[in-house]
């Protein structure tokens, strides 16, 4: 039986509490690992990426302290320097 989202989104919290942090290339590896090549795909950048249910179901997870920084493409905690009201940063 394949995992849900929700259940692969909180593993990803797990780990995100773990380390204060979840990098996207590590995530995406453990997924397929964990739970099934069926939860990841190839974007249009040729780059693997999780599912876009998976991905809804952490946003609902995760406190509104937590952001995705686009360019080090990553999850982390809210820094200072970070727009108030913005769930992505650079």
């Amino acid at each position: 039986m394949s995992a849900s989202p929700v259940e692969i989104a909180e593993w990803m919290m797990e780990e995100f509490n773990k380390r204060g942090r979840l990098v996207q290339t590590y995530a995406v590896w453990q997924i397929k690992k964990r739970f099934g090549e069926e939860h990841i795909y190839k974007n249009k950048n040729h780059n693997w990426a999780i599912n876009q249910p998976i991905l809804e179901a952490f946003r609902t997870l995760t406190p509104d302290n937590v952001v995705w920084s686009r360019s080090r493409q990553l999850w982390r905690t809210r820094r200072d320097s970070d727009p108030p009201d913005a769930r992505m940063v650079k």
